[in-house]
């Protein structure tokens, strides 16, 4: 065997072994995880045979609630112990509360069962007598849907009728007594039951009477009524119209749906319901599944997260009837109520509860009344965390007036979380706990408090001992109206980098345990993760496929997209047995080196596939120097922003540039593109939500500083952060406000963002509010049944440090009924294209790619014609048939949509779907485009000119030269610094500059100079390196008279001077240069006529001509002798001194150099902090020479900004106290190594294509000439020395830090 193997081998042995200890822990707690990954992270979880393909499961709905039955714990047996034995996958419902009167809102809606194979019925409501009501229930199941009946649900819906009872086969006036009773097989013949045996004893029952058996219905099995032993019909079937029935009495009680027999049974009949084999579609379970499926008798109930409230983990309870306490009243000095972690949990039996202070002081109390005098003899108390060491003291009181000490543990030193104490308090009313501290500083909180007359305590089992963080959702706050569960979580699903929903609800998770900065190699893996039984958490999870660096995902039919750089990949399920049978690499060198040097921080990221049928990249700031697609397609680029490439990957092309370091973009149903970028670069670029056009320039990072009206305005800059994955939701089906929105998650803020954005003109206004606090959300997608799912990086850094790591949770609204995704292979031509209309961006997407793969039959190209061309239907539909018949390529289809241009609903759509593939612009007609730059609409018009742009035909250049001016309705913006501001009046001016530019419309700009449109088509010229624009502007000099044109001419002149060099790999870095307008400053064949015209000019100017000129050379880092020297003769520079660390008294206790630092935490952590003193210390002790404080400073170090928003005040301390223990990423120091033997450490604050500019650790800055270094090193210590704060008190340090936690970006 290899090492790589050995390797692979050792990997899978530890996530088995994780399983198999998660698959214990949920035993123990009686929860089945039908886990395969023991199985599937191997190899196959089934024997396929060769070209076969795995059955596809059966739907099933599961409707419970009303009444006295225990449906929370019935759902799972029914669900886990069917499904353990056939192909079903469950949706449950539990609806209507205990009421035997409830119009539940599941049957409100017609189509209630579409899409579901069979509906279990286990609902119990009698008193519904709403004729109507009861009619549209059983109306799906007369027109065929099959049903299965368990207990209650045949004695439900009593309408005065037997329109119920027909449909159930029996009519039964109640039940009798609870008692074991024996059930007798009449049919053994039956496929159902021939293996139930001749009897079967129910451990405990109720008998339903039945006093009428319809002719069309067929007794299984009877028993005897208790009173009389006369035999009642207990399982039968029935033929209700076109739908088969399956029924049984039998299942009040969990003890009898547990049994073997019983659970086989349902099986056979709902397989029989449903026209399938009951025994060949029957799969036997083993010993120990048995055994699991009896523990969910009894087994504890799952919490979820809901709207408004922190989610819970898995309800822990304990601490049952013997405690004292349950039942008193409790009290405390304050209580964290923004949490609801309030006194009365400390005593609730909940140790997924707790109380904790509203904030870490020392002191706090927690007090609890018992209600009368009891002998307390022992105490557990459950503190909030593991590994801590509490000091704390319990007293006893009869009266609450006089006090005895109990429990003394003010110097405790022992790390515990559950500590038992015998104690002899007699005759205790009142208890009280008092919080002394702990190690490490933490706040008062514990999850119970117990007390025993007894002094031998109760046992805790295994799985109830300790609260389980790790696995929970404790962190995640949904939006009111929504919950969340826990889909998936360590150690089976760790390390979650990115995710995708299949539309039939399989998950796609890409696993990273290098994280972004890692190196070590075979951590990378795509896990596929099932919920069969419909409680929102995966229960079956495999190893999909296995890569290097997973960072985007796409799912459909089989085939799952994969970036992993440096390659866009597509793996083949040719099988669908879950795992990938094959590998096509579609695209190479998608990222540089960089990625082996450095880690995948800036990599290419998140890939999305849109209605057009690309699939687009999110680029970092990396680039890529010789991305190679399978046509031989050649790209390569400095810096980031989106490209796109076709599903098979051939015409891989830039859709635009200029952007930081996005990780996933989110495409609308009209295919708008919405980014919402990645930052910590400390230089003015922030978060900031971008509307990505296609040519645009986004300017990042030589533009946008200096040069911000060349550049696209970013919607919002939200200030400090890190955009991670983010996606648009279009689901009519969730509610109003939510169903159709840009989700964006937050790396850095533990946020995720919902974008409501209100069209303004052009592109839209910008919205941003909380929709889910999770930690470190990755990556986000929806399935096609409405289900969301968000991963989060929990417990991770940068690189692996361990098992424990991420979760991925599903949200979904609350009373939200997810339907199955339709079987689109076996869907009908006329389905898929209505599908195209559906209100899910999934179904529409997927309808979709279904129809290319049939192809443009004469009938299927009629009917998305037809849809195309529908007035009057909705646009989002409308818009993916147009994409459908763009992308069916011949010549009909062009025809047809040439035609639809006329349309002014959809022209927009029509312009950019007929330019859309280079392939198919030959022999286009400008016509319509250079019309549509007339259209009211401005979106109509901005798409013409990204049209005119890519057809690059030069006689559109007249029409589009007026559009490069800005509206006088749409004026600038006054705020600053510009690049920060929303300006929907600068969009369709940049796109015609653009346009032109890809018409090289050199001669009509030139011809436009002077003149009114003279402003844009300078703006086009000076980006076009041509011999002919250079001559044409130095023509231009002589010719014109006006001397604020002749100026605007030699600013392009000068900014002709040099161009982008070649990028042939390296990075710039997380603070590049930003002065613009080039980052490798490279001359070119004109340079030298360039000087020689700027030269001549200005020895003939006017003074003002010359310092104008003088400031562009300057502006543009363009250097002529001759020229510069009259502004560099007024520059004069500071001088600066060193950094010197403070000395400490040694005499003096109080000074943080002479505490310890677990003492300085506490004391700072209880200091009030005051932010102006704070700002007085932050200059005495130079920290203002190696910071910046605000947006837009000239870069010296780690940026302040927003960092109180990053980081809790604990982190905060720790990185001031220990600044080398845990360094954030971004602000580590390097070592230079001259070859001159000069060594030079510090931080990064600018880095070009030959010079870095580094702040010494001394605090003194410095210039090196690239060239000249040996050799580049990251240190492992901070350049912040320790004992910076050495001289100060840790109340002084509290008000450092709210200094700190004061400086935040400007709104």
């Amino acid at each position: 065997m290899s090492a790589d193997e050995e390797e692979g081998e050792r990997r899978i042995r530890v996530i088995v072994t994780g399983v198999e200890h998660v698959m214990k822990c949920l035993l123990q707690c009686g929860i089945l995880l039908a886990v395969i990954s023991c199985v599937s992270l191997a190899g196959h979880s089934q024997e396929v045979p060769s070209g076969a393909k795995v059955a596809r499961p059966l739907q099933a709905l599961l409707v419970t609630g009303g009444c006295c039955h225990d449906y929370l714990r019935q759902q799972r047996i029914l669900t886990r112990g069917i499904s353990a034995r056939a192909n079903v996958v469950w949706t449950v419902v539990n609806q209507g509360g205990t009421a035997t009167n409830s119009k539940i809102p599941l049957y409100r809606d017609p189509e209630w069962s579409k899409g579901f194979d069979v509906v279990v019925h286990n609902e119990c409501f009698a008193d519904v007598r709403d004729k109507e009501f009861v009619e549209r229930i059983i109306r799906p199941h007369r027109e065929g849907v099959p049903a299965v009946l368990i207990h209650c649900a045949m004695h439900c819906y009593r309408t005065g009728d037997d329109r119920w009872f027909e449909f159930v086969g029996v009519r039964s006036p109640g039940h009798g007594p609870k008692y074991a009773y024996t059930v007798d097989n009449v049919r053994p013949d039956h496929p159902i039951m021939g293996t139930f045996g001749e009897h079967f004893t129910t451990p405990q029952g109720e008998l339903y009477h039945i006093v009428k058996l319809f002719d069309t219905a067929t007794p299984l099995a009877q028993a005897k009524r208790k009173r009389d032993q006369t035999p009642q019909v207990c399982i039968w079937t029935n033929q209700y119209g076109k739908g088969r029935v399956f029924a049984t009495t039998i299942g009040h009680h969990n003890s009898t749906m547990v049994e073997p027999v019983y659970l086989d049974l349902v099986t056979k009949g709902l397989l029989w319901a449903c026209g399938k084999d009951p025994v060949g579609g029957f799969q036997r379970t083993t010993g120990p599944q048995d055994a699991a499926f009896k523990k969910l008798a009894s087994a504890p109930i799952d919490g979820v997260s809901t709207g408004g409230a922190v989610g819970k983990p898995l309800a822990v309870k304990c601490c049952g009837a013997g405690n004292l306490l349950r039942g008193g009243k409790a009290s405390a000095s304050s209580e964290e109520s923004n949490k609801n972690n309030f006194a009365r949990h400390a005593i609730d039996g909940d140790l997924a509860t707790r109380w904790c202070a509203k904030d870490g002081r020392v002191g706090e109390s927690w007090q609890v009344d018992l209600g009368e005098p009891r002998d307390v003899r022992a105490l557990r108390i459950h503190w909030e965390k593991k590994n801590a060491a509490y000091q704390y003291r319990i007293e006893a009181s009869a009266d609450a007036q006089s006090w005895k000490v109990i429990v003394d543990q003010s110097a405790n030193k022992r790390r515990a979380q559950v500590i038992p104490h015998i104690v002899e308090a007699p005759q205790t009313r009142h208890l009280r706990v008092t919080f002394l501290g702990s190690e490490p500083a933490w706040w008062a909180s514990f999850w119970e408090l117990e007390a025993y007359s007894d002094p031998e305590l109760p046992p805790l089992p295994d799985a109830q001992s300790q609260p389980a963080e790790a696995q929970t959702l404790t962190d995640v706050q949904v939006a009111p109206g929504f919950k969340a569960t826990l889909f998936g979580a360590p150690p089976v699903v760790t390390y979650p980098v990115c995710l995708t929903a299949a539309a039939t609800g399989e998950v796609f998770v890409g696993v990273d345990e290098q994280g972004s900065l890692g190196k070590e190699e075979g951590g990378g893996r795509v896990l596929r993760c099932i919920d069969t039984d419909g409680d929102g958490q995966a229960d079956q999870v495999n190893v999909f496929a296995r890569m290097e660096h997973p960072r985007g995902l796409v799912y459909d039919n089989g085939s799952l997209w994969v970036l992993h750089p440096p390659l866009l990949s597509v793996f083949h399920d040719d099988d669908r047995d879950g795992t990938a049978d094959r590998q096509e690499t579609l695209v190479t060198g998608l990222t540089t080196d960089e990625i082996s040097r450095r880690g995948a921080d800036h990599t290419t990221n998140g890939i999305r596939m849109g209605i057009d049928g690309w699939i687009y990249i999110a680029v970092g700031d990396f680039g890529f120097t010789e991305a190679r697609g399978v046509d031989g397609t050649t790209l390569g680029r400095r810096g980031g922003g989106i490209v796109r490439v076709r599903p098979d990957g051939t015409e891989m092309e830039i859709h635009n540039w200029g952007q930081r370091n996005i990780l996933d973009v989110c495409i609308d149903p009209y295919m708008n593109l919405f980014t919402r970028d990645n930052t910590n670069d400390g230089g003015g670029w922030d978060i900031r939500l971008s509307h990505v056009f296609q040519s645009g320039e986004y300017g990042y990072p030589s533009l946008y500083l200096n040069f911000p009206e060349e550049t696209l305005p970013p919607l919002a800059d939200y200030g400090g952060g890190s955009g991670c994955g983010g996606m648009y939701l279009h689901d009519l089906r969730w509610p109003d406000a939510f169903g159709d929105a840009v989700y964006t998650c937050d790396w850095g803020r533990s946020e995720v963002y919902r974008h409501k954005l209100p069209a303004n003109g052009v592109t839209f206004d910008a919205h941003q509010e909380v929709f889910v606090k999770v930690p470190r959300p990755t990556d986000i997608d929806v399935d096609g049944s409405g289900r969301m799912y968000v991963a989060s990086w929990k417990n991770g850094k940068f690189a692996y440090t361990g098992p424990d790591v991420g979760f991925v949770a599903q949200i979904t609204p609350i009373g939200y009924t997810p339907k199955p995704f339709p079987d689109l292979g076996a869907a009908s031509d006329t389905d898929l294209v209505a599908y195209l209309g559906e209100r899910s961006a999934a179904y529409r997407l997927h309808a979709q790619r279904e129809l290319l793969r049939r192809g443009a039959t004469e009938g299927i190209w009629r009917k998305v014609a037809q849809a195309a061309s529908k007035s009057g239907a909705p646009l989002y539909g409308r818009v993916a048939a147009i994409y459908t018949l763009a992308q069916f390529g011949d010549q009909a289809s062009r025809d047809q949509l040439l035609e639809m241009t006329t349309d002014a609903a959809v022209r927009e759509f029509v312009l950019r779907a007929l330019t859309d593939r280079r392939p198919a612009l030959k022999g286009l007609p400008l016509a319509p485009f250079v019309a549509a730059l007339q259209d009211a609409n401005p979106r109509v018009r901005a798409q013409a000119l990204i049209c005119l742009g890519r057809l690059g035909r030069a006689e559109a250049a007249a029409a589009m030269l007026p559009l490069t001016k800005r509206r006088p309705n749409e004026p600038k913006p006054t705020a600053t610094p510009l690049h920060k501001q929303p300006d929907p009046g600068r969009v369709i001016p940049h796109l015609a500059v653009r346009a032109l530019a890809g018409c090289d419309a050199v001669e009509a700009c030139l011809e436009a100079i002077p003149g009114p449109y003279a402003d844009g088509a300078l703006e086009t010229l000076k980006t076009m390196h041509k011999k002919e624009v250079v001559l044409g502007l130095t023509s231009h000099l002589t010719r014109v008279r006006d001397a604020a044109v002749r100026r605007q001419i030699l600013t392009a002149l000068v900014r002709l001077y040099f161009r982008e060099g070649e990028y042939k790999g390296g990075w710039w870095g997380t603070r590049p240069d930003r002065t613009g307008p080039y980052f490798d400053r490279q001359p070119w064949a004109e340079s030298s006529r360039i000087e020689s015209v700027l030269t001549r000019y200005l020895k003939d100017a006017d003074t003002e001509t010359g310092k104008y000129v003088a400031t562009q050379l300057v502006r543009h880092q363009v250097e002529i002798e001759g020229i510069v020297e009259m502004v560099r003769a007024g520059q004069k520079t500071a001088p600066m001194t060193a950094i010197q660390l403070p000395k400490v008294a040694p005499d003096n206790p109080n000074l943080i150099g002479n505490l310890k630092f677990e003492i300085v935490a506490q004391r700072a952590l209880q200091a009030a902090g005051d932010q102006v003193r704070g700002a007085a210390l932050f200059e005495r002790q130079s920290c203002q020479a190696c910071h910046t404080t605000a947006d837009g400073q000239v870069p010296k170090g780690p940026h302040l900004v927003d960092i109180g928003k990053r980081y809790k005040e604990r982190e905060l301390i720790e990185s001031v106290l220990k600044p080398s223990a845990k360094m954030a990423q971004g602000f580590e120091s390097y070592l230079f190594v001259m070859e001159s033997g000069k060594v030079f450490t510090g931080f990064v604050t600018g880095e070009s294509v030959d010079k870095i500019d580094l702040r010494q650790t001394n605090g003194i800055p410095v210039r090196l000439i690239k060239k000249e270094i040996e050799e580049r090193q990251k240190r492992k210590e901070s350049m912040m020395p320790a004992g910076l704060v050495n001289n100060l008190t840790p109340e002084q340090l509290a008000d450092l830090l709210a200094y700190l936690r004061s400086l935040e970006s400007s709104p």
